[in-house]
């Protein structure tokens, strides 16, 4: 092979090797700068009740007065959408929040339109600003969480207190509570739960105010 086909391989192999860095330096910069920017957040799942149950029908005869129902009150842990939970086999006495996982609408809000459906079935139901009846129906959401009582096992448990006014006075007072085993350990499970747990205690004191209603 003569000098100028050996210098000619030479400088071939030269570019090859240079091409072969510049590419190499390509990949590393790509690389970097995917690293480096920001990811899109992953969507966080949005939950509600879903739908109740349709109530049977009424008969005229045992229609309820009309009942004024107010915003459902609530502390300030439960008022916003975040979907919380407890520990009770580490630290029940703080609430927890799902991270990627919350509710469509706070708690209280979620429980006061399954109560109102509730209550319709027996009654008319008002609105703050629908009219001022004789009977008004005030509650106090105090627990609306899922309790993990093991890594693998947890429920749902709704607590509240009602309150019945009849002409602004005091009537009645009673407290109301629920629990119900979730299928999975996870928010999906806790959602499931909750509806149920919901539905007992809407069913507990719908039962309660028909009866306070019911007296002459």
């Amino acid at each position: 092979m003569g000098f100028g086909a050996k210098s000619m391989n030479k400088t071939l192999l030269q570019l090859t090797l240079r091409a072969a860095a510049a590419l190499a330096s390509a990949l590393c910069l790509a690389s970097l700068v995917a690293c480096a920017t920001p990811q899109a957040p992953v969507a966080k799942a949005v939950y509600d009740l879903g739908l109740p149950a349709v109530p049977p029908p009424v008969a005229a005869s045992a229609v309820l007065p009309a009942l004024a129902l107010a915003d459902i009150a609530t502390g300030a842990a439960l008022d916003s959408t975040a979907m919380v939970y407890r520990l009770s086999y580490a630290d029940v006495q703080q609430l927890r929040p799902y991270t990627l996982a919350r509710w469509s609408m706070p708690p209280a809000q979620l429980l006061r339109l399954r109560l109102r459906d509730a209550l319709s079935a027996r009654g008319p139901v008002l609105g703050a600003a629908e009219g001022a009846p004789a009977w008004r129906l005030l509650v106090e959401l105090d627990e609306f969480s899922q309790w993990f009582d093991a890594p693998t096992q947890s429920a749902a448990v709704v607590r509240l207190r009602a309150t019945l006014l009849r002409n602004e006075q005091w009537a009645a007072q009673s407290t109301f509570s629920a629990r119900a085993s979730a299928p999975s350990a996870d928010a999906a499970g806790g959602v499931r739960a909750m509806a149920t747990a919901v539905d007992d205690v809407v069913q507990q004191l719908g039962g309660w105010s028909a009866a306070q209603l019911a007296k002459p």
